[in-house]
Order: C-alpha cells, then structure tokens, then sequence
C-alpha cells in the first residue's frame, strides 16, 4: 500500500460466521441489490469519506461482507490484523448486522485493543445505550448527518481534547462512565455534501485494493450506483426505521432535507 488510513471504515456481513454455520437467513426486498449478507454498505460512506478527505483526514472502505461472500478463503481478521490506522468505524444501519458488526468490533480490540472503534448508522443510533456497554465499542455517533460530528470526534482523539461538546455522540470517559451528548446535529439541507465516487476510483489506487470499495456481489455484471438526494421520509411505514415516525423520535429529525438539483447533476456527472 502506498498510504496508511487515518480512518477505516469496515462494513460486516449480516452474520459473521455466515460461511461455517448453517443459516436460514429470511426473504429480502427485490429492491435491495445485495443477498442476505447485506454485503451493500450504506451510501453514508461515501459521503463520510468525502466530508473527512475534504477536511485532511485519508478514508479507506473496507468491505468484509464482500470480501467474504465472494472468496471463501478470504481471512478477514488477518486483514484487520494488518490495519494500523487512528481509529476504526463500523456501521450498524440495518438490524440484520448486529452479530457480523460487533464481531468485527471484537476482532478490531483483539488486535488493536488502543484503537478507538466507533459505531454509526440507523440501528446505531436506536440501541445506542446497549451498544455502548460492549467492551469492544467505544463511540457511538447518532443521528443521519455524522459527518460533521464524526470529523470533530476523530480530530478531538487526536489531539487530546474533550469530547463533551461533541454533538450526537455517546461514549466512555476515562472512568468507564457512559456520557450521552445531546443529538444536536441534524442537518436541514445537504448541499455541503458530496458522493465521493471520484475520491473512491483514488482510494482504489492509493491502497490497492479495488475489490474492498465494490457494493454488491454481482456489481461487474451490473454496476449501479445510487447518488444522494434527500434524508428523512415522508411515509410512515410501520416496519421501517426509517420512517417519518422513527426520524422524529430517535434521529431528531423534524422533516426531509433535500440536496438541490444542481448538486445531485454534478455528482451524477462526476461519475
């Protein structure tokens, strides 16, 4: 590799193990192109990873549940093993990757116990308090606009400061006391924010590893993308945690934020 990351970001397979133990996983929307690894990342990494190269600090995706799905001899805590970067950060957005996401967290410690791991996403954000009580999780950044948040915490560790203005965020102090700062970062447009797809073609070279960056198991055959418009819903869907509902209780969220016409043209043109 030709650099060293300031900042991973792994994404884990819905089960860890989903390769040695007999699984009778449950039916998955057609409208979600990924199998029931859930080996999609969320399109949130490309946004972080745009916000925090932006701001001097160099992003590597690391995309186990693809690696594991498609290479059945991939070791992915001998590459974990081998990344030595600030901090870790693990999504937790979709329930289904609580076994494969914290797993990951444990093997981070076991290798890298001085390396802070930090948690984010929807279902984060949700059981951000049981989350906190693992020994292997030591931040959870709340909310659907961590970027900011996410920049102040890894530079806050960096240089030593503290942590108790950093909004969204809920963490251990020194004596293991869990501290819930308040979800104050709620952002009500998203113009500041980019896709990032130009900086990951540069991430692939950087650290030479085009596969890690790829979203779905069958993405050569048919490569999609998705481009950011909005945050928040309008609908109130019962069985989603990302509704309307759910927004305004657990994410703060009063209403949509939108992304103007122009900006989702030059992301869509960057591509």
């Amino acid at each position: 590799m030709f650099a060293k990351p300031d900042f991973v970001l792994l994404h884990a397979p819905s089960v860890y193990d989903f390769r040695k133990l007999p699984i009778l996983f449950g039916p998955i929307s057609d409208l979600v192109p990924s199998t029931p690894i859930f080996e999609m990342y969320p399109i949130g990494f490309s946004s972080i990873a745009e916000h925090l190269e932006r701001n001097g600090i160099r992003v590597r995706i690391v995309n186990l549940a693809l690696r594991m799905l498609k290479d059945k001899n991939f070791d992915a805590e001998n590459l974990i093993a081998k990344l030595k970067p600030r901090a870790f950060g693990i999504d937790l957005h979709w329930l289904p990757h609580a076994h494969g996401s914290l797993e990951v967290a444990a093997l981070c410690k076991k290798h890298h116990p001085e390396i802070p791991v930090i948690f984010g996403g929807y279902s984060s954000s949700y059981f951000h308090e049981e989350l906190i009580q693992y020994p292997q999780v030591d931040f959870v950044v709340r909310g659907d606009s961590t970027e900011e948040p996410l920049r102040q915490l890894l530079l806050s560790l960096r240089d030593k400061k503290p942590l108790t203005d950093i909004p969204n965020l809920t963490w251990k102090d020194g004596g293991g006391n869990v501290r819930v700062n308040p979800l104050t970062h709620v952002l009500t447009d998203l113009n500041e924010y980019l896709n990032n797809y130009p900086n990951l073609f540069r991430s692939a070279l950087r650290y030479l590893d085009v596969r890690s960056l790829i979203p779905i198991h069958d993405w050569w055959e048919y490569p999609i993308t998705a481009v950011m418009t909005c945050r928040g819903c309008t609908h109130n869907c019962a069985i989603c945690g990302g509704s309307r509902y759910a927004q305004r209780e657990s994410y703060s969220r009063p209403a949509c934020a939108y992304r103007s016409p122009e900006k989702v043209a030059q992301d869509i043109l960057s591509i």
